[in-house]
């Protein structure tokens, strides 16, 4: 009689703990199914997003007190987020930042020099528009004060009106790196008023201490050209597919320092005529 009732405490026994697990199995399955339903398509992945946003949205908005549209964000360490923003006020500008997940602020952010990169950006597309019948130009812009030992406190106030002038004497420059696409094929017959635009170029640099440039020209068709003119209205760099793209274009560089251009005229035209051959 006791070993029956201590078989049927077994039975009792293991028969709680299946309907446990099974339980168990059933909630976690409900979990995944109706989470995303309740949370607007995309779970957890889409809440945690959002509460992201919002949390460098408010960063931002109080450190330079407007407001940020947040193109991008993801992680890039368990203590930041790294994001691809641009002020509600001026769209085509973008930039990058970190944000720290815990709330302390931005750890630091490349506003400014996104400021400084669209108007020299806009002063080479001009020029090229001139020549070309479409232009591609992406400015990346950085400062010893960005890469180096977090993003110490910066003079924020009339940044929207700061010259590439201004800002070398700021803070302090590392690199201009300007990437232009054209279609090599067009044309070659301004080659000359090309040139002289980098000299005049030039001499702002040695007259007025702007940043020197470190130029790449890439032979793309007007389809990439607009490709890549739509990627950079969501990111301010683009280490990844971008830089694929730019890879298997032909290509010809140059510095324009207040040294002086780093290529003759004569160089100059040699290599922009053969830019666009044997593709």
């Amino acid at each position: 009689m006791q070993g029956e009732n201590e078989d049927i405490k077994i039975v009792k026994i293991v028969t709680i703990t299946v309907v446990s697990m099974f339980l168990g199995i059933v909630l976690i399955i409900l979990t995944f199914i109706l989470l995303p339903k309740l949370l607007g398509g995309s779970g957890r992945i889409q809440y945690m997003k959002e509460r992201e946003i919002k949390l460098a949205q408010k960063e931002l908005q109080e450190k330079y007190g407007e407001e940020f549209i947040i193109r991008d964000v993801y992680s890039r360490s368990p203590a930041t987020l790294c994001v691809h923003c641009s002020p509600a006020s001026n769209e085509e500008i973008v930039f990058r930042a970190e944000i720290f997940r815990d709330g302390r602020g931005v750890e630091f952010d490349e506003y400014i020099e996104g400021i400084v990169a669209r108007k020299i950006e806009k002063e080479i597309e001009d020029e090229l528009k001139k020549y070309y019948n479409s232009v591609f130009v992406q400015v990346y812009l950085t400062s010893e004060m960005v890469q180096h030992s977090g993003e110490p406190d910066r003079e924020v106030d009339g940044i929207k009106d700061i010259t590439p002038e201004e800002y070398v004497k700021r803070f302090d420059p590392l690199m201009c790196r300007v990437d232009i696409g054209i279609d090599a094929k067009e044309g070659n017959e301004h080659l000359e008023e090309e040139y002289a635009f980098y000299e005049s170029m030039r001499e702002k640099i040695s007259n007025q201490e702007m940043v020197p440039l470190y130029v790449v020209y890439c032979h793309m068709d007007a389809e990439l050209q607009e490709w890549c003119n739509n990627y950079f209205t969501q990111y301010s760099e683009a280490p990844g597919i971008y830089t694929g793209k730019r890879a298997e274009c032909n290509k010809m560089e140059f510095d324009c320092s207040a040294e002086g251009i780093g290529i003759t005229y004569d160089e100059f035209q040699t290599m922009r005529e053969g830019l666009g051959e044997n593709e």
